[in-house]
């Protein structure tokens, strides 16, 4: 029996009475009926299942998508904030930068630092990395402490005039402290310093000394002067070629260990740094070819 057959008698068994149609007739028309409305009952029942489940998935979704699409907008929002920026200061010059937290930094020959261009204030610490010689007027915040990392050593302070030497080819990492307090630590070990208090560093085997000294007067190179305190020579040394940019080769015999005491103003010449030099020691000469120098012992 086809549809169109079916769908008249259906159409006659709603219009007309039931003793009026033949009974064969009926019976499939009816059955007919019945096999449809099942398979639509299915139909409805399966599209209501795959709904609900949709529903639900959705319940359970959308807190997870919130989360990833917030997660991923805050991650974007710290890596801009955490953006770090190198500034590099090459041998025979001193330059100066300002952080985003006002903090002002003096940065000496040769030296190389490291530090974000606006500090995150969701970060509890305000991190920098130093490689070299820099002195820091740090811009107080009590609940952001201001830290300078150099390798295993970390100086933490809270707002404060203070300077470091850590050149990675020295073995000593050098804190000085003018005003303020700051807290020198490395993986075992911290000390607190006061002003006019320096901690000497020593990188091979950690160990830390503390001394007085003249704060001021040891960072008068952030005026363009230098000034020698009891310094090695090998010391003397490295700091005179990143100062002036010169290679000065040193002849066997030369005592490095000698310590000398000497001060120079600002724009002082190397010539002028070198005869003083040979002058105090009493046994050493120089001979200078352009930017390279040579130190002998005299015979």
């Amino acid at each position: 029996m086809n549809k169109n057959k079916i769908d008249e008698l259906l159409k006659c068994y709603w219009n007309a009475d039931v003793p009026q149609m033949p009974e064969n007739e009926i019976g499939n028309a009816l059955e007919v009926f019945r096999d449809r409305r099942s398979a639509y009952e299915r139909k409805r029942s399966r599209r209501k299942m795959v709904l609900g489940i949709v529903k639900y998935a959705a319940v359970f979704m959308l807190p997870l998508l919130t989360a990833l699409v917030a997660w991923n907008y805050s991650a974007e929002y710290y890596a801009k904030g955490n953006e770090l920026t190198e500034y590099y200061v090459p041998d025979g010059r001193i330059d100066s930068l300002l952080l985003s937290d006002n903090t002002r930094v003096i940065v000496n020959s040769g030296t190389s630092i490291i530090y974000p261009q606006k500090f995150n204030s969701r970060s509890f610490y305000r991190n920098v990395y130093v490689n070299g010689s820099c002195h820091f007027a740090v811009t107080k915040d009590r609940n952001h402490p201001f830290v300078v990392n150099m390798g295993n050593l970390k100086v933490r302070v809270l707002g404060t005039h203070f300077s470091v030497n850590s050149y990675n080819e020295e073995g000593n990492v050098i804190v000085t402290l003018e005003e303020g307090l700051v807290k020198v630590s490395d993986q075992k070990h911290s000390v607190m310093l006061h002003p006019n208090e320096q901690l000497i560093y020593n990188r091979s085997n950690g160990k830390m000394i503390k001394q007085r000294v003249d704060a001021l007067t040891y960072n008068s190179w952030v005026h363009g002067e230098l000034n020698f305190v009891a310094q090695p020579l090998s010391e003397i040394i490295h700091t005179l070629e990143r100062s002036y940019n010169v290679k000065i080769e040193v002849a066997s015999g030369v005592d490095m260990h000698k310590r000398y005491t000497m001060n120079f103003i600002k724009n002082e010449s190397i010539e002028s740094v070198m005869k003083i030099l040979a002058t105090i020691s009493g046994n050493i000469s120089y001979s200078q070819n352009g930017n390279k120098i040579t130190v002998r012992k005299n015979q």
